[in-house]
């Protein structure tokens, strides 16, 4: 078989990828001042192609094998790949290749959805029927990956129910048929940034790092509430950067990072002989089952699907960068440095001298550069308390980060994958061979892509003064004003702080809610992953039977009572895990290294017994999350208020293989409408949805 040969540079990744079409980007809310130039380039990191409504207010997301190509920074080669995805564009069906794949870019669609819609989205999955080998019936274990076509919808972050046809991640469409989803978004959801993607159990991993995942963003247009001098009712970001005459967000970035795994030896069932070209795929678990997999073939993190992609924004003109981490197997250490006198710099320059410093990571030169800030808005589509000033971001699978940034200079700019501190990266070394994710000498840092500014007459100013002048146009209180002058964000959070001494009081005589991640290996060298409830507690995998007072033979459902606010405490005996939970967020009260210190507040407490700050939590105290990433050692202390929508859902640690293989419960609330005693959900890998009340159809 052969390959496409490339020399890294950003002409020859475009002549290299010019054979595969790269499909039509519709950019209805995205920089006006770019459109244009981004269509159809395979080398400029564009926002994914929004997934409009149809006539019937349905959003049409099909799944499919998508073609397309990647470059490989390991070998100098464009890679063509066959993986599962979602199309940008329904209709990108009619026109699939012979064998059912569809060329495509690598991303799935960013979906738009405002305060108070009722989101339709009608899945169709037109992956191929599968063998009682990959997935029998029934599954003997469930957790073991399984079922590789089937699959569901997952909105990550969304605060919606978790019932029916909304959040229902029990539920599983099995190849050639389609679901009709809707999701009822509060009046009063939080406007920010989300995603989707799939999660049935057995297949998640290997589909979310295929691909199978875009942004869903939640858009809000309240102006905060003022009587008094006191904020009656907070808003939304998001008036601060619309403009409104074209209603568009003329500087907005979208950006999911993914961690696109696939076999290192072409499938020669796929691939034909006669000088065409390789083609890699990830057709079963045996990749995901070696954790070393990722970082022993050196991938690097992709930006909608593009590796080392040109990213356009204007100088001096402050741009919202709307970031996700949509991989499942790296930490991101994101980091942006200058190149000095580099503005006549064409492309292939550009890259080349990115890629210089980054082989000298850890030199003098590299420190040396200078960084570019970012000044952090919110996490996990949640508006903080304050704006944080940022050199690097740190985000573990399933974070983001929506943070303003400007580009002062011509310049040209690197957008780096900086490795971190060993104890703060997934892909930390382990003694264990199970965990060991890569060598030490691996952990360098990597390029993601590259910043071109253009010109402009704009002038330098302060984030601040920028949000002021935004204010000031949309004519908000001057309490408004005064406090974004500061940084200070106040009026437009969208939850009620649950740190108060009304609530410490509450809780002093309530017991916490544990969840404590594990991992316990076998002499005859198997292993078992599962969550404690207490640090000496039984280890439960997902699906396990457990016997106590509530439950006498079904498997474990921990069961929250609707209405109250409670806190957790979350820990991890063996490696580092990130914690995800559906449906509500939490609120970080505490982060407490091994030597008891909090380390999550800015300020002198967050010293730890070295005097260093701790990169991974600084800042944190009293910011909302809905995933944490639990370091080895640490306890975490959060608080949650079960406000509404009851069901069942689950929480699970966001290493998917990890989640697939039994680190994931199920998770109640219940008390009012829903009976707490009711039967617990079905494992989803094999429940049909045609076995529920809800529409279903084969194709």
């Amino acid at each position: 078989m052969t390959k496409f040969k490339t020399i890294i540079g950003a002409g020859c990744l475009l002549s290299c990828l010019s054979f595969i079409a790269c499909g039509d980007n519709d950019q209805s809310t995205t920089d006006s001042t770019i459109q244009e130039e981004e269509v159809d380039s395979p080398t400029v990191v564009s926002n994914p192609p929004r997934l409009k409504a149809n006539a019937q207010g349905q959003h049409e997301l099909l799944i499919a094998y998508k073609r397309q190509a990647l470059y490989d920074p390991e070998t100098g080669e464009n890679d063509l790949l066959q993986v599962r995805g979602y199309l940008t564009k329904p209709e990108l069906w009619n026109s699939k290749n012979s064998d059912g794949s569809v060329s495509d870019v690598l991303v799935g669609p960013q979906i738009r959805a405002k305060q108070g819609d009722n989101l339709k989205i009608h899945l169709v999955n037109h992956l191929p029927v599968e063998s009682t080998e990959t997935c029998p019936s029934p599954v003997t274990n469930i957790n073991q990956g399984n079922c590789f076509n089937t699959t569901n919808l997952h909105t990550h972050g969304l605060w919606v129910s978790p019932q029916g046809n909304s959040d229902n991640v029990f539920l599983s469409l099995k190849p050639q048929q389609d679901f009709h989803y809707e999701f009822k978004i509060e009046p009063n959801h939080p406007a920010g940034t989300f995603w989707y993607h799939s999660h049935v159990h057995g297949s998640t991993a290997i589909q979310v790092s295929s691909g199978m995942a875009g942004p869903l963003i939640i858009e809000g247009e309240r102006k905060p509430v003022i009587r008094q001098g006191q904020i009656q009712q907070t808003g939304d970001l998001d008036i601060l950067w619309k403009n409104q005459k074209t209603q568009q967000y003329d500087h907005e970035k979208i950006m999911l990072f993914q961690q696109i795994q696939y076999n290192e030896d072409c499938d020669s069932i796929l691939s034909q002989v006669n000088g065409t070209p390789c083609i890699y795929s990830l057709e079963d678990y045996s990749k995901l089952d070696i954790p070393t997999s990722w970082a022993d073939e050196n991938r690097f993190t992709s930006i909608n699907g593009k590796m080392f992609g040109e990213i356009k924004v204007d100088q001096n003109q402050y741009h919202r960068w709307r970031m996700i981490h949509g991989g499942i197997r790296d930490t991101i250490g994101l980091t942006i440095k200058e190149l000095p006198d580099s503005a006549l710099f064409t492309a292939e320059q550009t890259l080349s001298e990115c890629q210089k410093y980054q082989s000298k990571s850890m030199s003098s030169q590299f420190k040396t550069l200078k960084t570019l800030p970012l000044y952090t808005l919110a996490q996990d589509g949640l508006t903080m308390g304050k704006i944080q000033k940022q050199g690097v971001e740190i985000f573990q699978p399933g974070y983001r980060f929506d943070a303003m940034l400007s580009f002062p200079t011509t310049n040209k700019y690197c957008v780096y994958d900086a490795k971190l501190n060993l104890e703060d990266e997934i892909n930390a070394p382990e003694s264990s061979p199970l965990l060991r994710r890569a060598p030490e000498e691996k952990l360098n840092t990597q390029l993601l892509g590259w910043v071109n500014v253009q010109a402009t007459q704009l002038p330098q100013q302060t984030p601040f003064n920028f949000l002021k002048s935004q204010a000031t146009q949309l004519k908000l209180a001057p309490e408004v004003i005064a406090q974004l002058e500061q940084g200070d964000l106040s009026a437009f959070i969208s939850h009620a702080s649950l740190m108060t001494a009304e609530v410490d009081e509450m809780l002093k005589t309530m017991a916490k809610q544990i969840t404590n991640f594990d991992i316990l290996f076998h002499t005859d060298g198997s292993f078992k992953f599962g969550i404690r409830h207490a640090e000496e507690g039984t280890l439960i995998s997902f699906g396990d039977a457990y016997h106590d007072e509530d439950h006498t033979h079904h498997s474990y459902v921990r069961k929250l009572p609707i209405g109250q606010t409670q806190e957790w405490e979350l820990s991890s005996n063996v490696a580092s895990h990130p914690f995800h939970i559906h449906v509500n967020p939490f609120q970080v009260v505490k982060i407490l290294n091994e030597n008891g210190v909090d380390v999550s507040a800015i300020g002198s407490s967050d010293k730890d017994g070295a005097g260093n700050i701790d990169s991974q939590y600084h800042g944190m105290k009293g910011v909302w999350k809905d995933t944490l990433f639990v370091k080895q050692g640490y306890k975490i202390f959060v608080r949650s208020k079960y406000e509404k929508f009851e069901g069942d859902f689950v929480l699970h640690c966001h290493i998917l293989d990890h989640e697939d293989q039994g680190m994931m419960e199920t998770v109640r609330i219940c008390g009012d409408q829903y009976d707490c005693n009711s039967e617990p959900p079905s494992h989803h890998s094999t429940m049909d949805m045609s076995a529920s009340d809800m529409p279903t159809h084969n194709h």
